[in-house]
């Protein structure tokens, strides 16, 4: 992956030559691999820690501001999602995001509020939409087994990758897209400051029939999305592989500490019963469908706020850079947006091999505030739908004031503009 060294101070209409390391092959990952690679002039390589692409967990939802970012990024990044998209199945739930009831109490089985967006639960199953990621990724630009182990970034060369395996790689621009337990970001930021923060949340997932869920629940609960609240607890459902399955997400915010090596453990359904006990049929139901061989407790971490996602050459994306509790569905859309912006400003006719940490700058200004109130106001939502929210609890006026207002401006934000404006900031910074 050899550089071309510009050989003016002018812009070029021609664009120089460059190469991008992108660590990590997940969905952020492998999004920013297909935004830049209708760039002839970008030399793209994948370097993925495991043996193959994967993801681990079941569906993962996007919102309408992610949608609009997979559009602009490309046709094989939009047609990846909406080969294997679920909504909502009834129609006239078509632009609900999710229902949300009272789950437990007098109240059990009352509406809160039916948040309603633009495009509603639009789902995919995590692994499928990988799955088609990867096919538009050229063979030859995928590279496994590469474990990040080192980075050296020393002016005059490119910045060296040194892996577990003893092999090494160069490009001008390294971008880290590994994950919450990420190498990249510990480079940025040290190992203690980069180390991922226990929510003090645990979820509890599965994946069951679509027949089986409807005749526990009923069709209009089983095939639309759904989110009960309670005391401390939660419990989330929505379709996903075209109506053939139900997604299941029950959540617990009472868990302070977290004191396993591993952060997935085997869990007992009687043990998940009883935390659940006294609550709707409805989440009675949800948690029955839940009863199988495999049932485990998720522990939920995210990330403290990074002072930064760049350093020279090298950035973070996605959960390298603010990894977040799921509440809000919007994990996978901050990546997304992420990518979004680094390959419009990576891609920029303006951009030189000297000017690419000016364009990594324009990219921490416009996502990191962003991204960050992501991280926060998710958190915020845990305490919401737990109904544990300081001068909010079980009052449920004061919840469907507090979602709204928690949710629409992420949905909201304009593409368009964000990519413009990091634009800009990169243009009076050259």
């Amino acid at each position: 992956m050899s550089s071309v060294p510009n050989t003016t101070s002018e812009v070029s209409p021609v664009p120089t030559a460059f190469s991008v390391a992108i660590v990590g092959g997940g969905i952020g990952g492998l999004v920013l691999a297909l935004g830049l690679l209708k760039y002839p002039h970008i030399d793209v390589h994948v370097y993925e820690s495991a043996p193959t692409f994967g993801e681990i967990g079941a569906g993962v939802a996007l919102g309408p501001n992610a949608q609009r970012a997979l559009e602009m990024i490309g046709p094989a990044a939009k047609a990846a999602f909406d080969k294997h998209v679920t909504p909502n199945m009834w129609p006239s739930k078509a632009n609900n995001f999710a229902e949300y009831r009272v789950g437990k109490g007098e109240h059990a089985g009352e509406p809160i509020i039916e948040l309603k967006n633009a495009t509603g639960m639009q789902s995919v199953h995590r692994a499928h939409f990988l799955d088609e990621l990867v096919k538009a990724v050229p063979a030859q630009r995928a590279h496994f087994s590469k474990r990040l182990v080192a980075i050296e970034d020393k002016a005059g060369s490119p910045v060296l990758l040194s892996f577990k395996d003893g092999t090494n790689a160069t490009a001008d621009v390294v971008i880290g897209a590994d994950g919450i337990h990420s190498a990249v970001r510990s480079y940025l930021l040290g190992p203690e400051a980069a180390a991922p923060v226990f929510s003090g949340s645990v979820a509890y997932r599965g994946i069951t029939s679509m027949d089986a869920a409807v005749e526990k629940l009923g069709a209009e609960y089983a095939q639309n999305s759904m989110l009960l609240c309670g005391p401390g607890r939660a419990i989330l459902s929505y379709p996903i592989d075209h109506g053939a399955l139900l997604n299941i997400a029950a959540m617990d915010f009472e868990q302070p500490t977290w004191n396993h090596e591993k952060t997935i453990v085997p869990l007992k359904w009687d043990d998940l019963s009883a935390r659940f006990e006294g609550w709707s049929p409805q989440t009675r139901a949800l948690i029955d469908l839940l009863n199988a061989p495999n049932l485990a407790s998720w522990s939920v971490w995210d990330t403290s706020a990074a002072p930064t996602y760049v350093r020279n050459r090298v950035a973070i994306l996605g959960d390298a850079a603010h990894a977040t509790t799921p509440y809000q569905g919007a994990g996978a859309g901050q990546a997304i947006e992420d990518a979004l912006v680094l390959s419009s400003l990576l891609a920029s006719p303006s951009n030189t091999l000297a000017a690419i940490p000016k364009a990594l700058l324009a990219y921490n200004q416009v996502r990191r505030p962003r991204a960050q109130r992501v991280v926060e106001t998710s958190r915020e939502v845990g305490r919401l739908i737990g109904m544990q929210m300081e001068g909010v609890g079980a009052d449920v006026g004061k919840m469907r004031e507090a979602l709204e207002r928690k949710m629409h401006w992420i949905w909201q934000r304009d593409m368009v503009d964000q990519v413009r404006e990091a634009g800009v900031l990169f243009g009076e910074s050259l």
